[in-house]
């Protein structure tokens, strides 16, 4: 009797420790983990209500119902996971002062921040902040010190970045963290370092149509702009995910004659050796060219063509330019060849790539309930507490076991 007792205290504790060590997301190789089972991330871009204003300075109360609006969709139809933005270029979050340095996260951002999550998680869906965004960046923007002056950048990150993940890090909920959205959009391209091959990006060419905003900001300040916010993330919650929005598998491959720009070596170099600048997952946006996806695309290809040892999420894609393929035939694409994660494009309905809220609708129907570990893995997530409280029920029958395994000894 004594020896059963025990074995199920040793039992009780093992089970604990693992279901504990799996309530954030996490990264196994090139899967996601979470509660102790493979997931794949099935959702939407919001990815904004008013962009770059959703958050802090008074501005959520008017975003809030139309943000919860978009998580009850996500849930009703199956979905668990969101991508949302929240500084853009500045102008509204973090506070700058007169000189453009950073001097906190501005009025009540860490306050809408911590709510918008809760609200997710109430709802079992999973949230991806993606902080800053190159797509439109102009001269003059005050993302633009953030570029150009490292003394900016780090009173961003001291001031604003740190607080904020200081005050979500224990939120189950807060999954990713997104640097920026699109950094080619705004990046000095066809540039030959035989220096320095981490800031070559001559593997872009002019037909491939990056920097299409001009400002032709080189890829070291990017890579420090990123490293640095990424050490500041890892170095703060060393359990935090961290990634960037690529605009195509073409910056961050060394497969198919293209180059990584974002591995962990080059992030570091231009970051002073700081072990924390490195992300933990890869993101890749597709949009068809001229009505078809090109072949390498990943509607076109199985995840392992990049060659990559990290998860992989196609973050952005859409029916309306999907080369002909509908909504869920793309979630079912990612979901059975070897990506990690599906987020259509967009639930505001904005620009002409976006699908209407319905359209995605159809295709996170598609995955709603999947679970094959051996494809995609669960969708269906729990983020509620009661698998930990479980936990804690375990722990105490195994130390009631210990305590009788001690007495029938005696």
């Amino acid at each position: 009797m004594a020896n059963y007792l025990g074995i199920f205290y040793l039992l009780s504790l093992s089970y604990n420790y693992e279901v504990l060590a799996q309530k954030y997301l996490t990264v196994n190789g090139t899967n996601f983990m979470l509660n102790g089972e493979k997931v794949f991330l099935s959702g939407v871009n919001q990815a904004w209500y008013r962009y770059g204003g959703d958050f802090g300075n008074k501005s959520y109360v008017n975003s809030k119902p139309h943000l919860v609006r978009t998580f009850d969709a996500l849930k009703a139809n199956g979905g668990n996971s969101i991508r949302m933005w929240v500084h853009t270029s500045g102008g509204n979050t973090p506070a700058f002062n007169s000189t453009g340095h950073v001097t906190g996260p501005g009025p009540n951002t860490t306050r809408d921040l911590l709510d918008y999550v809760r609200e997710a998680q109430s709802r079992n869906i999973l949230v991806t902040f993606s902080l800053w965004n190159a797509v439109d960046l102009k001269a003059g923007l005050p993302i633009d010190g953030l570029l150009q002056d490292e003394s900016i950048l780090q009173s961003y990150i001291t001031n604003a970045l740190i607080p904020i993940v200081r005050a979500l890090k224990q939120q189950r909920e807060m999954a990713i963290w997104e640097i920026m959205n699109e950094p080619e959009g705004s990046m000095l391209m066809e540039t030959e370092d035989k220096t320095e091959p981490c800031y070559d990006t001559s593997t872009i060419h002019l037909w491939d149509f990056a920097d299409w905003t001009r400002q032709s900001i080189p890829l070291k300040n990017f890579l420090r702009f990123i490293g640095l916010q990424a050490s500041a993330i890892h170095r703060e919650d060393p359990k935090s995910l961290v990634t960037v929005g690529s605009w195509t598998y073409k910056s961050i491959t060394n497969a198919l004659d293209r180059r990584n720009f974002y591995s962990d070596y080059c992030l570091q170099r231009a970051s002073d050796g700081e072990p924390g600048a490195r992300l933990d997952l890869y993101q890749i946006h597709t949009y068809d060219t001229f009505y078809i996806y090109l072949p390498h695309d990943p509607f076109m290809v199985d995840a392992s063509v990049y060659k990559l040892d990290k998860p992989i999420i196609i973050g952005e894609f859409s029916q309306k330019k999907g080369g002909f393929l509908t909504s869920p035939e793309q979630f079912t694409w990612a979901y059975n060849h070897g990506y990690n994660g599906a987020w259509s494009w967009s639930a505001i309905d904005s620009d002409d790539a976006a699908d209407t809220l319905a359209v995605q609708e159809t295709g996170l129907r598609s995955l709603k309930d999947k679970n094959d570990q051996s494809k995609g893995g669960r969708v269906n997530i729990n983020l509620q507490e009661t698998e930990v409280t479980r936990c804690f029920l375990y722990i105490l029958f195994g130390y009631i076991a210990w305590i009788a395994d001690i007495i029938f000894v005696l």
